[in-house]
Parts: structure tokens; C-alpha cells; sequence
């Protein structure tokens, strides 16, 4: 495999379409809607989002885990992945819950909307597989109105990697070549994510452990940052 940021989100895309319809059933994916654990991530996301009703825009959103919980917030929320059978999976879960997601095929990296859109720019489980991490933070801090926020749900959790140890259509994907792209999929520390948001120009980068939240495949961190008020 070659280095071209196609082969690459090609091999990416390719993974996530083929897992989408089992992904939420995966031990250690998601909590289960309705109970207590998903309360608790829920109001932790709640925490971190500006008041509703407000825009948000949740990239790479997978099955719409975060979406979804941000629309039951109140929140106006729009939704883009490349796996076009996650949307399908969203679209389902939204109507069995009676929420609307504004759901768009698009790119992470890139997406494809006019400067100044949403309130938050938000994420759960993607900043270690973006290729391209420093010009999609600058893409979403473009994105985002004065005083927004960028809100990534992310871990560490591939900071070692042995080929038997990970499931075979997950290494079939993520091959050395790919990997080799991804410059953040085996940081073991927040710092470097916190240096790229603020060089992007964002404000008051924060990453912060939440053990509570752990499903089984380690800890998560809610990773924060805003962009400058007016006049700011």
C-alpha cells in the first residue's frame, strides 16, 4: 500500500462500512441506550456542549452515539460519516427515539459546510484515526461561530500493537501502511492532541480522564477547546 490519503481512507472507510451493522451490539463500544452508564456519559457530554438548543455538528459520527445524545439535549445536530451504512444506522436509531439528526455522506477532514455554521464542532472515537488531524482541527475551527467549541470523546488505545492481539478485519485495515498515516492512532498522551488545537487556533485546550466511563477497552478522555470570542 502507498501512502495516498485515498488508499488510506479507503482501507478506514472500508473497516467501519463492513462493521456498522454489529458495531453498537460490541462489548465495549457504547452503553447501553437507556441505562444508568448511558445517563452518565450523556450528562457528561452535557456538561461540555453550550446550552441548547444550539448547532452542532458531529464528525465521523459513526452510528450517531454522539449525535443523537446531543439531539436529545435539545441540540439542532448534524451528522457526517463516509460509511454511508453507519447513516443507516443512525437514521434507524433516530426514528425509533423520535429525534432528528441531519444526517450528510462527507468527510471528517473536510467538512462541507460554510464557515460560521454550527455552535460545536464534536467527535467520539475519532481523533486517533484521522489522517489528517492539523488541517481538520483548522477545518473546524473555521466551522465553529466565535466562542464555540470543539468537544472530542477520544482514548489511548493503541499505544502498543501486536497483530494477534487485534481482531483480523481490523488489521486487514489497519495495516502497517495505514498506521503509518495516522499520526495520532498511537500517542499515549493527551499533550500532542492539546499542542495541534491550539497551533489551529483554538483557546483553552483541556483534556481530561474519565475512568467512570470506562466500557472495558480503557479510559476515556474528553478532550475540550473553544475559539476566541469577538474582540477576544
Amino acid at each position: 500500500m502507498t501512502g495516498d490519503p485515498g488508499d488510506v481512507q479507503a482501507h478506514i472507510t472500508t473497516f467501519w462500512s463492513s462493521v456498522a451493522a454489529g458495531y453498537e451490539a460490541h462489548a465495549g463500544n457504547v452503553a447501553e441506550y437507556g441505562s444508568a452508564a448511558y445517563q452518565q456519559w450523556v450528562d457528561a457530554l452535557a456538561s461540555v456542549l453550550p446550552d441548547p438548543p444550539g448547532d452542532v455538528l458531529d464528525v465521523a459520527t459513526g452510528t450517531g452515539y454522539l449525535a443523537l445524545a446531543a439531539a436529545s439535549l435539545g441540540h439542532r445536530v448534524t451528522a457526517v460519516d463516509l460509511a454511508s451504512t453507519m447513516l443507516d444506522e443512525l437514521t434507524a436509531s433516530a426514528t425509533a427515539r423520535g429525534l432528528a439528526v441531519d444526517a450528510h455522506l462527507g468527510d471528517a477532514v473536510a467538512p462541507d459546510f460554510p464557515p460560521d455554521s454550527f455552535d460545536a464542532v464534536a467527535s467520539r472515537h475519532l481523533l486517533w484515526t484521522l489522517r489528517e488531524p492539523t488541517r481538520a482541527m483548522a477545518n473546524w475551527r473555521r466551522l465553529l461561530r466565535p466562542g464555540g467549541r470543539l468537544v472530542a470523546v477520544d482514548g489511548f488505545w493503541f499505544t502498543a500493537w501486536d497483530d494477534g492481539d487485534v481482531p483480523p478485519l481490523f488489521a486487514e485495515h489497519y495495516t502497517t501502511g495505514t498506521r503509518d498515516q495516522l499520526p495520532l492512532m498511537h500517542l499515549d498522551t493527551p499533550e500532542p492532541i492539546l499542542g495541534m488545537l491550539a497551533d489551529a487556533g483554538f483557546v483553552d485546550p483541556a483534556a481530561e480522564p474519565l475512568p467512570d466511563l470506562d466500557l472495558g477497552g480503557g479510559v476515556p478522555y474528553l478532550i475540550t477547546a473553544c475559539t476566541p470570542r469577538r474582540g477576544g
